[in-house]
């Protein structure tokens, strides 16, 4: 066997039998179990299609899949056993203590990981009870650099898109496909894929950059029933599907989109990169995926569809995500940054065996990253997930065990101020099977973790993880995402940048890098984020201490109060520190009246405004008049201290309805008002628009003494973009 794949598809055959009663594996739900609404539309798969996709091994058989970092554990037990433990050691060393793995009765066996090993490395394992070993077996984890036996260099100039990779190399002499310095493949306008790799064997995209592809298999670099293919080293751009948000339909299940040529559709699944079914084996490292052409909605007015960085899609297994920036903007927001398929598959987004580290992924309206799915010895850890309406989710968790540890997960919000807990969890195991999530060593900001434990879940959530509502303790935040690089920077959040007027206050702010060694370096950043600059742009860090400057440049921040991005100091090699910017123009003032007075947007006659919190007398009412029937909003201009506020709203004498809106106590903004919901709209729903009939209306609207809020107008339109409380 080579050692790029040694022992990653096999078994390892132990020697050791159980003795014992047998112990028969749940096959059905247990008496005591209650499907709820979601489970009943999704029952889980028939046992016997279960076990397909789980891929157990049998009683007495050992099953060793490693990667560059970890290694999977399958072993075959008919019952459990009493005081199990895994130990490891560097073949000829010291043995180590490792993570003993849970036992599952679903499929009669224990499974889990060993964490934190040497790349390109031979190790031997070994599971044993009372002094006596079970089963053992050795492995070799997987090495970075790999031997290239061919070159192709891409023309652009005679490049036909998509270009069709289906090369078979082998693990002694992969093919690799590249660019001269300074070239870009594809363009603006390309709507096919750059790269379709399929059926290929050892292939290695190196060191690109990449514009455009269209969306969902024509992406920028689509991979399908492909085994050993490595991304590495690309910036990837210019991706992905721009359409208007279709409010009145949904498209595929999805909140539909008007594409340029007047089609209505769904767009998602619109990604850079889309590792497809039957791939094995593929690593995207140190890329740069940022400024998609299109964006993603929030869940203001639906579940987000749109755009993701990479998207993961019921693969075989041994996918490994590692030191890649997925970043991007308000104006260019990710659904996820990365996304799966097939939430409550038992095969579904990565599957199994995959590791996800080192990544920084930030600016989403839904997660950071989706491991929803199989989650069989998923591993996400050394990650830093910032500024999404969740950070991680494990819904689901259909076979297990996932880990997720040792990551900053940052949370502000999505594009209009909204945050769930970091870790999303409120449909995991919905099922019968006991599943297990290890959460452990994580810094949760704000809203931390909220498990929803279901039937028999085995949440191991440790007391090394840190919950705080405070700022990112610049420890977390210059060390995560976790590389290896010579230099560390001072900050890894640069925020409370205030801008008014033409002149910022502060007008800049530096940091440093600290380096061991010269290295060169230059600074990244999204096109949309021209409302800063950071100098020097490029050069070289010398050893010690280095200086740079970021300026801020009020007249390119006009048009909205908020201001997010980030930049990357960035090594030859792709790797990079990361920084996180945030700012805010206080003198910005959202228009009074967003559209102007006509007859499909209507707006009540101006009145004193009011503190509105519960008393009887202090309720507004909003006559008007429709000359036009059709789908309208309701709009509340207001402000309030608190971050969600519930109204109550009645619509033409009906009954008063809760109408939950996200407020600043600063300044006032237009906020839809979705009647008879909490908060935002769910997965089900689209986006709180009436049918109106032509004639004459009344809205009435009241506080609540735990939410006063300030009213200052109201509205009826059919143009809810403009109306966005940005």
């Amino acid at each position: 066997m080579k050692p790029f794949h040694i022992l990653s598809c096999g078994f390892i055959l132990a020697a050791a039998c159980l003795c014992g009663a047998a112990h028969a594996a749940l096959e059905n739900p247990p008496a005591d179990f209650t499907f709820n609404s979601w489970q009943k539309d999704h029952p889980p798969a028939a046992p016997a299609k279960r076990m397909v996709l789980i891929q157990p091994v049998k009683a007495g058989e050992l099953r060793l899949t490693p990667t560059y970092a970890c290694c999977s554990v399958c072993w075959g037990s008919a019952e459990p056993v009493d005081g199990l433990s895994l130990e490891y050691r560097v073949a000829g060393g010291e043995w180590k203590k490792g993570e003993t793995p849970p036992y599952f009765l679903d499929a009669a066996n224990y499974r889990g990981s060993i964490f934190g090993l040497a790349e390109d490395t031979s190790y031997e394992m070994r599971l044993v009870s009372a002094g006596k070993t079970l089963a053992s077996g050795t492995f070799r984890t997987w090495k970075t650099d790999v031997p290239v036996a061919k070159t192709i260099m891409i023309d652009p100039t005679t490049a036909r898109y998509p270009i069709e990779i289906r090369d078979h190399g082998t693990p002694d002499g992969w093919i690799r496909y590249t660019t001269k310095p300074g070239v870009v493949l594809g363009g603006k306008d390309l709507m096919s894929s750059v790269f379709r790799v399929t059926d290929a064997r050892y292939v290695l995209l190196d060191d690109m950059v990449i514009e455009g592809g269209g969306g969902n298999r024509n992406n920028a670099v689509f991979i399908s029933q492909s085994t050993g293919v490595r991304v590495r080293n690309c910036e990837l751009y210019g991706f992905g599907m721009v359409g208007d948000p279709l409010f009145t339909a949904r498209v595929g299940g999805k909140p539909g989109y008007v594409d340029a040529k007047g089609k209505e559709r769904a767009i998602n699944w619109s990604s850079s990169i889309m590792i497809y079914p039957g791939s094995a084996e593929v690593t995207v490292e140190r890329c740069y995926i940022h400024d998609a052409r299109g964006r993603s909605n929030s869940w203001y007015y639906s579940h987000p569809s749109g755009t993701e960085g990479i998207f993961v899609y019921r693969v075989d297994h041994s996918t490994v995500l590692r030191w890649n920036d997925i970043v991007g903007s308000d104006l260019h927001r990710w659904n996820d940054a990365i996304e799966g398929c097939d939430n409550f598959g038992e095969g579904g987004g990565f599957n199994r065996d995959a590791d996800i580290y080192g990544n920084f992924c930030i600016y989403a309206n839904d997660d950071c990253i989706e491991l929803d799915g199989g989650m069989q010895n998923v591993r996400c850890f050394q990650n830093r997930f910032e500024s999404a309406i969740s950070e991680v989710s494990v819904q689901g968790c259909m076979v297990s065990p996932v880990y997720v540890f040792d990551n900053l997960l940052a949370p502000c919000c999505d594009e209009f101020g909204w945050a769930n807990p970091c870790i999303k969890t409120s449909t995991f195991n919905p099922y019968w099977f006991s599943p297990y999530a290890g959460i452990w060593g994580n810094w949760f900001g704000e809203k931390g973790f909220s498990p929803s434990t279901g039937y028999k879940a085995r949440m191991d959530l440790r007391d090394d993880n840190v919950f705080s509502t405070g700022e990112i303790p610049r420890d977390w935040a210059t060390k995560y995402p976790v590389r290896d690089l010579p230099f560390i920077l001072n900050t890894g959040v640069i925020k409370d940048v205030r801008v008014s007027g033409d002149a910022a206050a502060p007008a800049s702010v530096t940091f440093t890098a600290e380096a061991t060694c010269a290295l060169p370096f230059r600074i990244r950043q999204n096109f949309d984020a021209d409302w800063f600059a950071v100098t020097p742009l490029q050069g070289v860090l010398r050893k010690g201490t280095n200086r740079f400057t970021v300026t801020f440049v009020p007249g390119k921040m006009k048009d909205r109060r908020f201001w997010r991005s980030a930049f990357l100091v960035q090594a030859t090699n792709g790797l990079s520190r990361c920084v996180s910017v945030y700012g805010e123009r206080t003198d910005f003032a959202p228009p009074e009246r967003p559209v102007s007075d006509g007859p499909r947007t209507i707006y009540a006659p101006e009145f004193a405004s009011a503190v509105l919190c519960g008393k009887k007398d202090e309720m507004r009412e909003f006559e008007f008049e429709l000359k036009e029937g059709g789908t309208y909003w309701l709009f509340a201009r207001a402000k309030g201290a608190n971050r969600f506020t519930r109204a109550y709203v009645s619509l033409d004498g009906g009954e008063f309805k809760v109408a939950g809106m996200r407020l600043w106590p600063t300044h006032a903004v237009w906020h839809m008002l979705f009647l008879g919901k909490k908060g935002y709209c769910s997965g089900g729903d689209l986006v709180g628009g009436f049918k109106l009939e032509a004639g004459r209306h009344t809205m009435r609207i009241r506080g609540t003494k735990r939410d006063p809020f300030e009213l200052l107008g109201l509205a009826v339109s059919d143009q809810p973009l403009a109306f966005e409380p940005r």
